[in-house]
């Protein structure tokens, strides 16, 4: 019996110490880190850090005669796999926006699309407190301030054209590339050599936080101004 016991207890203890080698193992080489819910258990990285800010994604196809038409969600019908949020904001690595793009416009009647543009909307979640605890902890009226990227171009058939970071990345990108090394008093403490030091930009302090305008032949912005009218849906 005592024999038994022994290697029970010897099956458990290994079979604990070769789940988490498992989840070291995976998070380590970025394998299989979603493959089941069971690995939330196991990954080393559990809590990976929660973000100050909510995001939702935004799908505008534009057509030849230059109106934006909102794809997702589908015209048809909207499925909400959790609460009560569409399907493709379930996406924040952007995996599968060129299926959801190439769904939904194989289906409806809609002129010819010369592009998808994945919009990120980004704010702040303290702005999705109820009235009663904001007016308790804050003293001003609520006003939700938006911030907007893109992050992809998307071809008609769902093939990816271009990326770009997403919004929060962009802004420790932004921290990092304006800071401005030659006027700090300790910059020679940062230990940056003088090529590196070269390619920073000089410091404007009215650009920070702003979007970057992406060039182009014919207009000085990824895609012309929408109209503030919501983009209708593709029938």
């Amino acid at each position: 019996m005592g024999a038994i016991k022994r290697w029970l207890v010897s099956l458990v203890i290994g079979s604990y110490l070769g789940s988490l080698g498992y989840g070291i193992a995976c998070h380590a080489l970025d394998f299989n880190t979603s493959a089941h819910p069971s690995m939330y258990f196991v990954v080393w990285d559990m809590f990976c850090g929660w973000s100050a800010y909510s995001n939702r994604l935004h799908l505008v196809a534009e057509g030849e005669s230059g109106r934006y038409y909102q794809v997702a969600p589908a015209p048809w019908t909207s499925f909400h796999p959790y609460g009560n949020l569409p399907r493709h904001q379930y996406d924040p690595f952007l995996n599968h926006t060129g299926t959801v793009i190439r769904n939904c416009l194989e289906k409806p009647r809609h002129e010819p699309i010369q592009r998808v543009l994945v919009i990120e909307e980004v704010w702040a979640k303290k702005y999705n407190l109820p009235d009663p605890i904001w007016s308790r902890f804050f003293d001003g009226p609520r006003e939700r301030h938006s911030y907007f990227q893109v992050r992809q171009v998307v071809a008609p058939d769902g093939k990816l054209v271009r990326k770009f970071s997403p919004w929060l990345s962009r802004q420790s990108d932004l921290f990092v590339s304006v800071r401005p090394l030659p006027s700090f008093l300790d910059s020679d403490s940062m230990k940056l050599s003088p090529a590196l030091q070269t390619t920073t930009r000089p410091f404007d302090p009215s650009a920070v936080g702003l979007p970057a305008t992406v060039e182009r032949k014919g207009s000085g912005t990824l895609f012309p101004p929408v109209d503030p009218q919501p983009a209708p849906l593709a029938q």
